[in-house]
């Protein structure tokens, strides 16, 4: 049985909405999980302990919290200067989506559209997240970079993440900036002839990086990106397992990483790592960087297991297939998931190899079956409309993903056989964006590969 849907990549391209653009938030593409580096003297501070000044969160609004956030250019360091000490922490973050959160080709044209349609005012709702030192050091706006200085076009950056001092709230970059000599961490028992090391409390919590991982559409409510709630509200957090001790350790899953944070620092039974992988396989490959492909694609293939079970009837026989999240803290998938894919790709075929039942295939142009078992979340704007586009997000009109230790259950129809037996594939697929989607950019010849995260054989007959 194919599932018929409303998925189909062509049906993505919906009008927008005549909505006012002062209402509308755009936050595409961000793959960034929120970074808590160590560095080898491990220090950190939360807001209490921060200087002889903290700043009451208690009832801070947005104006007076970008205030709080108001620095002269040059306030962050340069990751360049992190480098002479803590080289192999900046390797990975080198190769990593918080490098490139800025830098991104697919998120450029993607961005620059958005600001286009709405007349500028998404610059600062979706930028503050992609290069957060320029928003705070004010480089942005304009959208375009032309203000940026080095510091500002590296991204989620060492200083940045190390010199927030409190989330105000988890959702839409709600936190605190305190850029200065103290760097904070998950310890404050380092030493440095460069800096202050302090002990931050939020840097241990995956508030951290829920303070990007969540974002609300600030007129309509509409949850854009919901990947902090969804650790959140699931077994994950009540078991005490935090983002990074998945994204910031070696492999997929909870585990230890001993060594130095820098040449100079003690050992230690855990330093964690950079490379903040996700599903970025497709980002990482094109960019060059196979050691980070070769990890996402690892996070991937740990997410989820497919298991089946069978039926048969006269005409034929109804295959069960139910995808379960084993591996991921929150659903999958997550993040811009009005953008991504994952999918079932059903296959039968019979003794001579002669395919019998298809179902999510992939076409000559790339699209995915438009009756395809699509696990995804798509908006609808102020019209009515179906659309992909978070900025103009009102509701949300369909949510299928899976929740971290749930599963999902589909049935497919395979016609009866009249002899000898059928050979039965279930895949599930997994791209970061669709061929729509990566058509939108206008870049010339860019097709969209497709991973394989799970799989099932079994036979019929």
């Amino acid at each position: 049985m194919k599932q018929k849907g409303l998925k189909t990549d062509h049906e993505m391209n919906y009008k927008k909405t005549n909505r006012p653009f002062q209402t509308v938030f755009l936050l595409t593409g961000a793959l960034i999980f929120a970074a808590f580096a160590i560095f080898w003297h491990n220090g950190g501070g939360t807001v209490h302990s921060a200087g002889p000044n903290p700043v009451d969160t208690g009832a801070v609004t947005q104006k007076e919290l970008d205030e709080i956030n108001t620095f002269e250019p040059g306030a962050f360091e340069n990751p360049e200067r992190c480098a002479a000490c803590h080289r192999e922490i900046y390797d990975a973050w080198r190769g990593s989506k918080h490098r490139f959160a800025w830098e991104d080709p697919f998120y450029q044209p993607d961005y620059l559209k958005a600001s286009h349609e709405t007349e500028g005012f998404t610059d600062v709702f979706c930028g503050e997240c992609h290069a957060p030192v320029a928003r705070r050091t004010r480089q942005l706006p304009p959208p375009d970079g032309s203000l940026f200085d080095d510091i500002s076009k590296a991204g989620v950056s060492c200083d940045f993440c190390h010199t927030v001092k409190e989330v105000v709230e988890p959702v839409n970059v709600k936190n605190i900036s305190d850029p200065g000599r103290i760097k904070r961490g998950p310890r404050g028992d380092g030493r440095s002839p460069i800096h202050d090391v302090q002990f931050s409390d939020i840097h241990t919590e995956a508030a951290f990086c829920g303070s990007c991982h969540n974002v609300v559409h600030p007129a309509s409510g509409a949850v854009v990106i919901d990947t902090y709630s969804d650790w959140e509200a699931g077994p994950y957090a009540r078991e005490g397992i935090t983002c990074q001790d998945c994204h910031m350790t070696p492999g997929p899953g909870v585990s230890k990483n001993p060594g130095k944070s820098s040449f100079m620092a003690k050992e230690r039974a855990h330093v964690a790592t950079h490379f903040f992988p996700g599903g970025s396989v497709f980002f990482q490959e094109r960019a060059g960087n196979d050691e980070q492909a070769a990890r996402a694609r690892e996070m991937l293939e740990a997410a989820a297991v497919i298991e089946t079970e069978t039926e048969t009837f006269e005409n034929g026989t109804a295959l069960l297939v139910r995808v379960k999240n084993v591996g991921a803290g929150h659903k999958i998938p997550t993040g811009v998931t009005y953008i991504r894919k994952m999918w079932l790709e059903v296959t039968a075929t019979d003794a001579a190899g002669e395919v019998v039942f298809a179902s999510g295939h992939v076409a000559e142009d790339n699209r995915v079956d438009p009756e395809a078992v699509l696990y995804q979340k798509i908006f609808r704007d102020g019209a009515g409309n179906l659309t992909p586009k978070s900025w103009l997000a009102e509701e949300i009109a369909y949510d299928r993903r899976i929740p971290p230790k749930g599963h999902d259950e589909q049935v497919f129809q395979i016609p009866a056989n009249s002899g000898g037996k059928y050979r039965v594939t279930v895949r599930l697929m997994y791209r970061s964006m669709s061929q729509d989607a990566a058509d939108a950019l206008g870049i010339d010849g860019l097709r969209v590969p497709a991973v394989e995260m799970a799989r099932a054989e079994i036979e019929l007959g």
